[in-house]
């Protein structure tokens, strides 16, 4: 039997279809550090950038039975950490980096439909609306995205209701949404980067 490393990707999922430790193994070799390093472009964290490759690989062994490929192993495997990563950024990114973080997640899109007018455009429109914000909005505003405080803790801190906090946040969020319509590429980063 020929060594593992002279199998196609496709003839290593049919092993690992029958519980192939071996060709998963060949399967991560071949992909796990190309993977590590494109996640770590994207999130610029090493670490976090190894779970995400980490997640992914043990996602396809449990479905390997079942697991659909309608083309090139490579490219679903950059698309599932491209998604995972863009998850990560979406729960720790704050407002400050955003457009620096979706700057380089673009650049390493194989075709990106953004480019640097588009962000500037962006991130002063962002800009302004945070500044046109009502000062109490502004300030709830402030705290829950810059400084990362919860909704209780603002509420503390500033000694309002909770509920008035969340409604605040809400309040702003929907005004820079309003203010970024209609902007090239507006959406996505309304998605990626300002959904509570």
């Amino acid at each position: 039997m020929p060594a593992l490393q002279s199998y196609t990707d496709l003839e290593l999922i049919e092993l690992m279809r029958t519980d192939d430790e071996a060709a998963f193994a060949e399967i991560y070799r071949r992909y796990s550090l190309m993977l590590i390093s494109y996640s770590l472009k994207v999130i610029q964290e090493k670490e976090q950038a190894k779970d995400i490759v980490q997640e992914v690989f043990i996602s396809i062994w449990k479905r390997r039975v079942n697991l659909n490929l309608s083309g090139d192993l490579s490219h679903y495997l950059l698309k599932a950490v491209r998604n995972l990563s863009i998850r990560y950024i979406e729960k720790n990114i704050t407002e400050k980096n955003f457009t620096k973080r979706f700057a380089l997640f673009t650049q390493h899109l194989p075709f990106s439909p953004y480019n640097a007018l588009e962000i500037q455009e962006l991130e002063e429109k962002i800009e302004a609306a945070i500044n046109n914000l009502p000062p109490k909005m502004k300030e709830v505003y402030y705290l829950s995205r810059y400084e990362n405080l919860s909704y209780k803790e603002i509420a503390n801190k500033l000694g309002i209701a909770e509920t008035t906090v969340k409604k605040q946040v809400s309040n702003a969020l929907h005004i820079i949404r309003n203010e970024i319509k209609g902007i090239p590429g507006a959406a996505i980063i309304y998605a990626l980067f300002f959904l509570d």
